[in-house]
């Protein structure tokens, strides 16, 4: 195995990882992930070799960068008294991002792509077992806020809700796995088991938006591929009061309560919350519909909603919204989007059953990641997101691969 499937390995390992495992420097800013980048980056220097094909979606990423920088910017023309933090933040918002170029040109064929989608389910099923681990050492029965398990991403509870965004768009790839690949049955059987382990465990993190997203997303997926196994799939979806631990139960019901003799519904103070942020939010877009400033969000909300100063929008389409303008996020949208069109026309490709496999599944994982953005802001965090950008940048790259090879056949099809 050569140096390079290595160092791109052991940045998919260390990703979710590196909260939990920091390595830093004396320098600042500089950090282990920042080193394995720069590793990537000289040894695709040195290989004094270019892609034949250019790299998809690059002008999308160029203007929604470009949109952050701007951002930061007019952040600074309001407020200019945390030009480090807010330096920081534009730093880490772009840096992950970056990771979809990087693993674009330091893939050279199909093998590596291979190998490095097995790296990525490898640290999910990982993340699972720690998850697990943690479910069993709170003790698995009633739910309680301060249990919930939160794997690498935070030393306690309140990072529950990262796990489960992880799982969300990364659990999909099991089952891909085991409905598209028809040889191989071992690898099929251990997938599907893989993939319901990963379920169970992010039953733990007791993240109501990622129940309801597992359960749509793999219904979707499971009747794409085959009737039965979708019809199945949503039996045991409407049935789950019979199978899910009690505790999953308790928090579903937690979304509404009830006050007074007469039993009206009410939202848990959470869920409600977040409607009042919300509000907010779209006084605050309203106002300066050209955004108030990247990281700025937190210290202005309590301007339009008193009392909640230094609250997270709890939407990552709202923060990017009010930071970066409507503009920036309608650029990111359409970066979205275009990242599911991929996917498609991957699954599209002649022929092929890696095609159907990597681009229906990355696909699932795109409106994954979309969904896990409406009731958490995660687009910027790394721990989650930074598999991701690797995923897409993978795919894009095995498009193209997968391009040049049909070019060449019908090349050598016409010659002959």
């Amino acid at each position: 195995m050569n140096m390079m499937r290595l160092l791109l390995a052991a940045i998919i390992v260390y990703i979710p990882y590196q909260s939990h495992y920091p390595v830093v420097f004396d320098i600042r800013g500089l950090n282990l992930i920042n080193l394995m980048f720069l590793g990537v980056l000289v040894l695709i220097l040195l290989r004094h070799a270019r892609t034949e094909s250019p790299t998809p979606l690059k002008a999308h990423f160029i203007w929604f960068i470009v949109a952050l920088i701007l951002a930061f910017f007019i952040g600074q023309f309001y407020d200019g008294s945390r030009v480090d933090a807010d330096a920081q933040a534009l730093k880490t918002s772009i840096f992950y991002m970056l990771f979809y170029f990087l693993f674009f040109h330091a893939v050279r064929d199909v093998r590596d792509i291979r190998f490095l989608l097995g790296t990525i389910l490898f640290v999910t099923l990982l993340v699972s077992l720690q998850v697990f681990r943690q479910a069993l050492d709170y003790g698995i029965g009633n739910f309680s806020e301060t249990r919930r398990a939160a794997g690498p991403f935070a030393p306690d509870y309140r990072g529950a809700n990262l796990a489960a965004a992880y799982f969300v768009i990364f659990v999909p790839l099991f089952l891909g796995l085991a409905t598209h690949r028809k040889s191989a049955l071992v690898v099929r059987l251990l997938a599907l088991l893989f993939g319901i382990f990963g379920v169970f465990a992010a039953f733990f993190t007791y993240s109501r938006q990622a129940y309801f997203i597992l359960a749509a997303l793999l219904s979707i997926q499971a009747l794409r591929r085959n009737l039965l196994l979708g019809i199945l799939l949503g039996v045991a979806v409407l049935t789950y009061e019979s199978w899910v631990p009690e505790g999953v139960i308790e928090r579903l019901q937690m979304t509404e309560t009830t006050t007074g003799d007469d039993e009206e519904k009410k939202l848990d103070e959470s869920t409600e919350s977040r409607f009042v942020l919300w509000q907010g939010a779209g006084r605050m877009i309203a106002e300066r519909p050209w955004g108030v400033g990247l990281n700025h969000f937190a210290r202005e909300m309590g301007k339009y909603v008193p009392g909640f100063y230094y609250f997270d929008v709890h939407n990552g389409y709202l923060l990017v919204a009010t930071e970066t303008g409507v503009v920036g996020a309608l650029i990111l949208v359409t970066l979205l989007i275009r990242l599911v069109l991929l996917g498609r026309r991957v699954e599209l490709l002649e022929g092929s059953e890696d095609a159907k496999l990597l681009g229906s599944t990355f696909q699932i994982s795109v409106l994954a990641a979309m969904l896990a953005n409406l009731f958490g802001s995660r687009f910027f965090n790394g721990e989650v997101m930074g598999n991701f950008w690797i995923l897409s940048g993978l795919v894009a790259r095995y498009y193209t691969l997968e391009l040049e090879r049909l070019a060449k056949q019908d090349s050598s099809s016409n010659s002959s």
